[in-house]
């Protein structure tokens, strides 16, 4: 293997080990069985910035890379042809996903509890009429809608950054998330964190030789920093959350500040500052994280969407079987279960075959 084919294969190794864990926490916060040790990892999806940003954002990062960056040989029509047949594949699945789901909450019974369904039971046209509209996806599908209209638009953003207008780009971004605010339309928000990494995805060659020529002091300063102020703010977000009476004023305005209902300016700052700093900490321990549990996270983080298609299947069977509790030794064992079932899924011939990976 070449020099240049070896660095780019361990790069890509650290962005699947980030992007299976970003799938892990998805998991266990979709499951919601708590206390758990697993809180530990996940904020129960209540810190400031939840692992569904991260997913997004290194979901945009590679299409910047691979569709923008890898495939400049190729003309635009054909990597529109592709970007546009990825995003209707999505489409279709967060359909099918949203009905199926839909359907197993409303006929099978859950002893363990379910998240509501905003429809009548047996209101199926209300249903079609929602999800075909990128109106009401289900919830533990939500973000393929939102990805299949971000890789639907795409194509915009890779001509111009072929262009050279990686500029535009990150302007009409920040412009559309501004009327996001003032419309309150979810994915003009969530666009932002798609397409501003996607310019990073355009660059990252450049990015990563301009990184690797500094001296090694600056780079070690440079990390220890943007690591820092990842782990300070992690912990202020822990306190600010569950346990706003230590800081009672602080934990009023930041909470407000990371509102969930909204992709505030904070929100999307220091969504890419924790990105970053969980990049340089998975990059600096690859070689621990992958002898460990790169059995877990490399199957998960390589078939990330065909994870999160079927992560509610495992919960679902949870629920099936079990009560929820308060006990934390068997709330972090289902939580465990969760996670390992859908690593077998996933595993599957017939899922990988027939499921987007």
């Amino acid at each position: 293997m070449s020099k240049q084919r070896s660095k780019e294969s361990s790069r890509l190794t650290t962005l699947d080990h980030l992007r299976g864990f970003f799938i892990v926490v998805i998991i266990v916060d979709h499951l919601g069985r708590w206390p758990s040790l697993f809180a530990l990892i996940s904020g129960q999806a209540l810190l400031w910035v939840t692992a569904a940003e991260g997913f997004v954002i290194i979901s945009g990062l590679l299409i910047g890379y691979v569709r923008g960056f890898k495939n400049k040989s190729l003309s635009m029509i054909e990597v529109s042809k592709k970007v546009i047949g990825r995003a209707g594949l999505l489409y279709l699945w967060s359909i099918i996903a949203t009905i199926g789901y839909t359907a197993l909450l409303w006929y099978v019974p859950l002893i363990g509890g379910k998240p509501a369904v905003p429809f009548a039971v047996g209101d199926w046209w209300q249903v079609i009429a929602q999800v075909l509209s990128f109106q009401t996806p289900f919830v533990w599908v939500h973000f393929l809608t939102l990805y299949a209209l971000f890789l639907a638009v795409s194509p915009i953003a890779i001509f111009l950054l072929r262009h050279n207008k990686a500029w535009l780009v990150t302007v009409l971004s920040l412009g559309l998330l501004v009327l996001g605010w003032q419309t309150h339309i979810e994915a003009l928000q969530w666009q932002a964190l798609f397409f501003i990494p996607s310019v990073a995805g355009y660059y990252l060659e450049p990015i990563r030789s301009r990184w690797n020529g500094l001296a090694s002091t600056k780079r070690k300063i440079y990390s220890a920093a943007l690591v820092g102020v990842t782990v300070v703010t992690v912990i202020a977000s822990a306190v600010a959350w569950f346990h706003p009476t230590l800081i009672q004023s602080f934990a009023d305005i930041s909470n407000a500040m990371f509102a969930k209902d909204t992709i505030s300016f904070w929100r999307l700052l220091v969504a890419f500052i924790w990105f970053v700093g969980f990049l340089l900490v998975f990059e600096r321990f690859r070689g621990w994280i992958g002898t460990k549990l790169g059995w877990l996270l490399i199957p998960i983080g390589t078939r990330s969407l065909t994870a999160y298609i079927v992560h509610g299947i495992a919960i679902i069977a949870i629920s099936y079987f079990t009560v929820a509790g308060e006990n934390i030794f068997i709330n972090t064992l289902l939580g465990g279960i969760a996670i390992l079932l859908v690593w077998g899924l996933i595993r599957i011939p017939l899922v990988q075959k027939i499921i987007p990976r």
